[in-house]
């Protein structure tokens, strides 16, 4: 296979020469290439390239996550097969449904099996069939009953065993006597053995799911909860409306923990069989198969016919077509799925930071731009026919989502988790790009924290020492109610940092133009590169301005040598009513969105450069910031939420601090924050102590950048 037959999707350029592991859905097929077999046909332009199953080690996420993310990749391509408007994907629920979970929560089949064929399974593991077989133990004279021609052979070998030489021969001390002893493994005890731990894995992930259900109903209640305490986004948040439907459909929490109660006793009755003499007596590596082989024992023996019995109804849950087409298609399928799922979350992410639909636009794989309005400007997303869905603002790529369809942790070891984050990096991407892969909690956190930080970062929150490529990786889940709001913070962040860390805004000074006049205005700065507009004036003295800026016009005097400096004059004062508008837009909420009725009193300007401001409708306050580290601005957004040092990594902000983030705070001090840019913390000279930062460091001076702002 040629690498230029496949594009990088997280880089966006075709890929190089690759070989060995791949991650599932990082590379697609392109158009115009020629193709590449896949099973037993040619793979299709816009297919995923995934590597066949006997060379890939990829990893699987659980069934849960995979049954809900086909079930919302389904609705999704119905909706866009009939050209569904927006709003009609805005209505998908990026979560476990009502009728899945109560599927997850009723008993499965296999569970009423186990408890039906149990008390014969116990029978066979405490009582089971044995057989006698010869062994030769090496023993005491005085013990031996029998000697063998082999008893002879050895003694000769073997002059340790003697006990004296005497004339007429020796005496021995030990001889090899032969007994009998009772086997216990047969093939029929190993169906039994075996069937015990397949028994005891599938309980234990059975309660995993139950948990994971549990758990997303408790961070649901948590997130409504969250959404009251702001009560201006009530009104327009569409997954707090269904997300309370949901709640109020029943007590899930309750019926949770009634099956975790009963899967529970049955997975200890299961675990009292690891005890018994079968499970301990017999070769449990031994390979057998998927279907049992027909014995006298499994076919006519009441206790064993239920062993075998039993065995088929857990085969039934595991058994799959195994063919190399029916395999690339349940590939396909996953990685179209979670293409479309991420497609829902992004959707709603964009409606917790307060995006709307500028029109009844259609959002399709391939298909053209939906327009939004976002904070009074326009933005474009669009999902394109890689399936990386693409945010643009003024003709520039704000930021790309990419679905990556592979459980980068699913491991839960570092070295692979560590191997597969690099493997992201094989091309960096030029344009901020960001991953989307399925993860659990649980399975973050068996993870290092350093691992854990590489594999959970967003826009606004890297991991110390990232490197200046602008790609970050965030986990995701239909089991996470917080997947909505880590994506919103991310968006939050790419979205607002512009308007916030512009401050103060510039205005360019043309040829010929006196620039005397800024010192008498009091809201002016004349620095290297231009004025500055350091605050909001009032209106009077944005007309008193105004005067003064016209009244650096002057006449061509050809006396003088000297042309008319009109044209420079008018265009210096369309900058600077372009720098108070933007200064003004500064009052605008990160948080809520709501436009300030008196910005000259909600900004304020500080002594350092920066500025200030509040919210008077949800008490919000955000300021601008200069990293001392590499010299750039970032916006930060203050929180009454409390740090810990001892658990600060992406879940602990979702659960402290939902979407409202900008830049993440200090672990030990929630008035420093880090630096986005550079991602070195404000208090990091200052604390010895902060894992962080032990884990980190400050990075050399040598990575500073000069800001040629004001």
């Amino acid at each position: 296979m040629d690498s230029l037959d496949l594009l990088d999707r997280v880089s966006g350029r075709p890929a190089p020469a690759m070989v060995g592991h791949m991650l599932v859905g990082q590379y697609i097929f392109l158009q115009g290439r020629r193709s590449v077999e896949a099973g037993h046909r040619p793979a299709r332009p816009g297919e995923y390239y995934v590597a066949r199953r006997e060379h890939s080690n990829e990893a699987e996420s659980d069934q849960v996550t995979m049954e809900a993310v086909l079930a919302i990749g389904r609705t999704v391509e119905k909706l866009t097969g009939r050209q569904a408007h927006l709003a009609d994907l805005v209505d998908v629920s990026p979560l476990v449904d009502g009728t899945a979970a109560k599927k997850t929560l009723n008993r499965q089949p296999l569970e009423e099996a186990i408890e039906e064929h149990l008390p014969f399974l116990r029978a066979v593991c405490f009582r089971p069939v044995s057989r006698l077989r010869p062994v030769n133990h090496l023993l005491p004279v005085p013990r031996a009953r029998r000697i063998t021609p082999q008893t002879v052979t050895r003694l000769a070998a073997h002059s340790e065993d003697w006990a004296a030489l005497r004339p007429d021969g020796v005496r021995p001390d030990r001889v090899l006597s032969p007994e009998r002893e009772v086997n216990l493994d047969l093939y029929e005890n190993r169906v039994a053995a075996h069937l015990v731990d397949q028994l005891w894995r599938y309980l234990t992930v059975r309660m995993a799911q139950i948990r994971d259900i549990s758990g997303m109903f408790s961070d649901i209640e948590r997130y409504i909860d969250d959404v009251n305490g702001r009560p201006w986004q009530q009104s327009s948040l569409r997954l707090w409306n269904l997300l309370a439907e949901l709640v109020d459909q029943e007590d899930w929490n309750a019926r949770a923990i009634l099956r975790l109660k009963e899967l529970e006793q049955l997975r200890s009755a299961v675990s009292a069989l690891r005890r018994s003499p079968v499970w301990n007596g017999v070769n449990r590596r031994a390979v057998l198969g998927t279907s049992l082989r027909i014995t006298n024992l499994l076919i006519g023996e009441d206790r064993f016919r239920h062993v075998a019995e039993l065995w088929d109804q857990w085969m039934a849950t595991r058994t799959r077509s195994s063919s190399a087409d029916d395999e690339f298609r349940r590939s396909q399928d996953w990685c179209r799925g979670f293409e479309s799922y991420v497609a829902v979350l992004l959707l709603r992410a964009l409606d917790e930071v307060g995006g709307q639909a500028a029109d009844e636009s259609v959002l399709a794989r391939g298909g053209g731009p939906v327009n939004y309005s976002y904070g009074g400007s326009e933005v474009q997303l669009r999902w394109g026919g890689d399936g990386v869905l693409v945010i643009e603002r003024d003709e520039t790529v704000v930021l790309r989502v990419v679905p990556l369809p592979h459980p980068l942790t699913a491991s839960r070891r570092r070295e692979a988790t560590l191997a597969e984050l690099a493997m992201l990096n094989t091309q960096s991407p030029t344009e901020p790009t960001l991953v989307l892969y399925p993860s659990g909690s649980e399975e973050r956190q068996e993870l290092p924290l350093a691992v854990r930080l590489q594999a959970f970062e967003a826009p606004g929150t890297p991991a110390p020492d990232k490197d200046d490529a602008p790609l970050w990786k965030i986990p995701v889940s239909p089991l996470e109610i917080d997947s909505v709001t880590r994506l919103a913070r991310g968006l939050r962040f790419v979205l607002e940092q512009p308007r916030l860390s512009g401050y103060p805004y510039l205005v360019s000074v043309g040829g010929g133009v006196d620039t005397a006049f800024v010192s008498k205005i009091p809201w002016m700065l004349m620095g290297p590169t231009g004025i500055a507009v350091t605050r909001v004036p009032t209106n009077h003295e944005l007309v008193t301005a105004r005067a003064m800026v016209l009244a650096q016009r002057r006449d061509t005097a050809r006396f003088l040598q000297r042309g008319t400096n009109a044209a420079a004059v008018e265009q210096l004062w369309e900058g600077i009513e372009r720098a108070v508008e933007q200064t003004i837009a500064l009052t605008r909420c990160p948080r809520c969105g709501a436009e300030s009725a008196a910005p000259d009193r909600a900004l304020q300007a500080r002594v350092d450069g920066h500025f200030r401001c509040s919210c008077s409708q949800c008490g919000g306050i955000w300021e601008g910031r200069r990293c001392r580290t590499c010299r750039r601005t970032y916006p930060i957004l203050e929180s009454t939420a409390r740090v810990s040092a001892e658990n600060t990594d992406g879940d602990y902000l979702d659960r402290q601090f939902a979407s409202d983030l900008l830049a993440a705070p200090c672990w030990t001090r929630a008035r420093v924050f880090i630096c986005p840019w550079c991602a070195v913390c404000g208090n990091a000279e200052g604390d010895t102590n902060c894992a962080r930062c032990i884990q980190g460091g400050v990075k050399a001076s040598g990575k500073e950048k000069a800001d040629t702002r004001y």
